[in-house]
């Protein structure tokens, strides 16, 4: 299947690739074509030309999740030790492998459909188990949905992630979000409501009970919300 991807995630596949010609003993080219091959295309330089940011119509391409089961199963290990410990930590260090993605989603729809990949993927890691001293833990934080938060008294409301900043933001400062129109959405009590997690306020999607990174139970179900999410989206 195609891909998109901005030029942020073209960056952040020649970082894998270097990591992958490190860890592998092979050339930079070498390395980069691999990726190139785990995502469909035959050459690295193939699949750059096949991905335009921008479709025919001048519209920007929706941000695609792109990443091997292998790549994944990586992604759920543990870092390794920091050189800096214990002033940097294990969680601190794994945190800071993951990418920030808030300006890529070009819609809400977008922003879902890439959580909704993103789960599937890793619900096909079997007995996966997430710690916090991996960089899956963090991205989850970081990537996927949380809560449907208000920003008018019009029904308008943005997408946030488990720390209350916009869907893809890394770090913990302050966000204004009218700066992230792209990840606003009108919905109904009804619809928030729809994909509402049980014992949560109007607008939760998981809870301190239930987060996706808890257990495969809780990342299934929080799969099914997503669904449900996406489905209020097009209402």
């Amino acid at each position: 299947m195609a891909h998109s991807f901005s030029p942020a995630h073209i960056e952040y596949l020649r970082r894998q690739a270097r990591k992958l010609g490190k860890a592998n003993g092979i050339s930079h080219t070498e390395a980069i074509d691999q990726i190139a091959q785990a995502n469909g295309y035959s050459t690295w330089a193939l699949m750059k030309k096949h991905h335009p940011e921008k479709n025919a119509q001048g519209a920007p391409l929706p941000f695609q999740f792109s990443r091997t089961l292998e790549q994944m199963r990586s992604a759920l290990h543990k870092v390794a030790e920091p050189n800096e410990w214990p002033t940097i930590r294990r969680s601190e260090a794994a945190q800071r492998q993951v990418e920030d993605l808030s300006k890529n989603f070009v819609s809400p729809q977008n922003a879902v459909e890439f959580a909704i990949d993103y789960m599937t993927c890793l619900l096909k890691v079997p007995r996966f188990k997430v710690s916090t001293e991996s960089p899956v833990y963090w991205e989850m934080r970081s990537w996927l949905p949380y809560f449907c938060h208000p920003v008018e008294e019009d029904e308008t409301y943005i997408l946030v992630n488990r720390h209350y900043k916009p869907v893809g933001q890394v770090n913990r400062d302050w966000a204004d979000y009218e700066a992230f129109q792209s990840l606003h959405a009108k919905f109904s009590e009804d619809l928030r409501g729809s994909f509402t997690v049980m014992g949560s306020s109007v607008g939760y999607l998981f809870n301190d009970g239930c987060p996706p990174w808890e257990s495969r139970k809780c990342a299934v179900e929080y799969l099914k919300r997503l669904y449900i999410l996406h489905q209020a989206l097009k209402n």
